[in-house]
């Protein structure tokens, strides 16, 4: 039987307290927590043995380099790997994904070659393929889903028999829906029309048990921080003649075998896509990871984190209003989901008040999000170590947020009209002195107040109306939608600037209204010399504040500094 409560013993940071309450965790889909073992095993590497690998002439860059190439070892194990030789290290998949898309793509794209890859890739596995195909005169097709937000497979195979593809890239799991690919299937396809396979199992990797030569691909990759490994290492695996095939992508120590002016001799595998120093430490708490994983029944770990979603998605889905993606999809534990009148951004500030830790925005998925019609989601990712009552403690919450709206004013919602009409009503600029009020209470609230405060300017009289929610006045930038008036008064002389602004996020709304604080009223000399970053973090809000929205901010400030120009 699984005992979580054991497992979570292993895990120091769940026993911490946010914002007065118990951490609920439920951000893995983006990085897991690290267990003691492999904690200890990046201290005593510190502690005892920090040397570099390979050539050493000394006991303690021997010793390094012994554990260093039985990690190796260790992962190509976990993969069903037959040759560590084949397991390359990375800073993670993003890397290994750049290093693929350059260096296969320079051996096997040509121009007018089609790379195939599927609409829910996350950009790692996407925008190099992209460039390469920019780079090669080749074409990016996408592979469409359906209706159930899965894998289109009957399209699929139309598009492998259409394009005869030369590289097919495809995520394992989707990092912003959970749902599982059937890639062994994938690449069995591929395989009839003579296509390389490339598969991400970035998220794969900490939920289900991979078989590299069982799943039938050519590459297999994955970061370790996602499987409670420390950040900064992952994992290429690769077919030993494509891995030789494959010209040299980074040059420097370790991947040569003989350097002269005039001449290059390259290493062999696996060293020779391993230039420089490696990241020793975290490579032996990769090492550490997949041990500690393995001593565990994963089919059981499966059974727990599936039950922990299912009953989330159960819990949920009878609120019409609650729109859960790929509900009925085989899934490793993913809940991605909207709320109807409550914008994704406010619902994981809301809820992290509660001690709640989740993941909103377009997860790096922005052709997913767009094929679904939605900006993001809010996505809670369940671990091994999540509990059934922090799923009901989510369950709780998010239907607490869902009383709370329904019982306040309507959602904003973008006015489908693309120009503004001449029987607009008439707009009222919020007051500069009103705004001023504003920025001086929030420098006065403590912090754990601020968010709040913000947050209560959604009822603020003057935001600007819905009827100017059209594109014509939209901020391009901003992870939520932005709409923002200008208004120039000229007083002897002298030309002073008015701004109205809304958004279809509260938290954005109040931030909105708080940098006009700064300049409503104000001359374009005076709009110009304002530096957001300063009033960020002279305000704390930089220490709540991700730099998505604070990208946002700068986005809106940018604007307005045009309108003075």
């Amino acid at each position: 039987m699984f005992d979580v409560s054991r497992i979570r013993r292993d895990f120091p940071i769940l026993s911490s307290r946010v914002n007065g309450k118990p951490l609920v965790y439920l951000d893995n889909a983006a990085t897991t927590h690290k267990p003691r073992v492999v904690m200890d095993s990046v201290a005593r590497f510190y502690k005892l043995q920090n040397s570099n690998v390979h050539r050493g002439s000394h006991t303690l860059s021997n010793a390094a380099t012994t554990e260093f190439e039985n990690a190796r070892k260790i992962a190509a194990s976990f993969i069903g790997s037959p040759d560590p030789a084949h397991v390359i290290w990375t800073k993670g998949a993003t890397e290994a994904a750049n290093l693929l898309a350059y260096s296969l793509g320079d051996l096997l794209i040509k121009p007018e070659d089609v790379i195939l890859v599927s609409t829910m890739e996350h950009h790692a596995n996407l925008v190099p393929w992209q460039q390469t195909a920019l780079r090669k005169g080749a074409t990016l097709v996408p592979v469409p889903l359906t209706d159930e937000q899965t894998l289109d497979i009957s399209a699929y195979e139309s598009l492998l028999k259409k394009h005869r593809p030369k590289i097919v890239a495809l995520t394992h799991v989707s990092n912003a829906l959970g749902v599982i690919n059937p890639v062994e299937q994938c690449c069995h396809l591929a395989k009839q029309y003579h296509a390389t396979t490339v598969i991400d199992g970035s998220q794969a990797i900490a939920h289900l048990s991979v078989d590299v030569k069982q799943l039938g691909c050519d590459f297999y990759f994955f970061s370790g921080h996602k499987c409670y490994a420390p950040g900064g290492v992952g994992v290429l695996w690769g077919k030993e003649d494509l891995l030789k095939a494959m010209p040299v992508w980074q040059c420097g120590g370790e991947m040569i075998k003989h350097v002269s002016f005039d001449h290059t001799e390259f290493n062999d595998l696996p060293f020779k896509f391993e230039a420089g120093t490696p990241p020793i430490a975290s490579v032996l708490g990769l090492a550490a990871a997949l041990e500690y994983l393995s001593t565990l029944d994963r089919q059981a770990v499966q059974a727990h984190e599936s039950a922990l979603r299912r009953f989330v998605v159960d819990s949920l889905q009878q609120y019409p209003t609650i729109k859960v993606y790929a509900p009925f999809a085989e899934n490793v534990g993913i809940v991605s989901l909207s709320i109807s009148g409550l914008h994704h951004q406010d619902a994981a500030f809301l809820l992290d008040e509660h001690g709640i830790a989740v993941r909103t925005g377009h997860h790096c998925a922005m052709p997913l999000m767009e094929s679904l019609s939605i900006q993001g989601t809010l996505r809670a990712s369940f671990a091994l170590y999540n509990t059934r009552e922090e799923a009901e403690t989510f369950v709780a919450h998010i239907i607490d947020l869902l009383s709370s709206t329904m019982a306040s004013n309507q959602p904003i919602k973008p006015n489908s009209d693309q120009t503004i009409e001449a029987t607009l009503p008439a707009i009222s600029f919020p007051d500069a002195n009103q705004l001023v009020e504003l920025d001086q209470r929030l420098a006065a609230e403590p912090q754990q107040n601020k968010l709040a405060l913000l947050l209560s300017q959604a009822d603020h009289p003057s935001l600007l109306p819905q009827s100017y929610h059209c594109d014509q006045n939209r901020i391009s930038g901003c992870e939520s939608d932005v709409w923002l008036v200008c208004q120039k008064l000229e007083v002897h002389g002298e030309l002073f600037f008015n701004f109205a602004v809304n958004s279809n996020a509260k938290i954005m709304q109040g931030l909105s209204l708080w940098v006009l604080s700064f300049l409503q009223g104000k001359t374009a000399s005076e709009i110009q010399c304002f530096d957001v970053t300063e009033a960020l973090h002279s305000r704390g809000l930089h220490r709540f504040i991700s730099p998505s929205r604070t990208n946002g901010l700068h986005a809106i400030v940018d604007t307005i500094k045009a309108y003075t120009r």
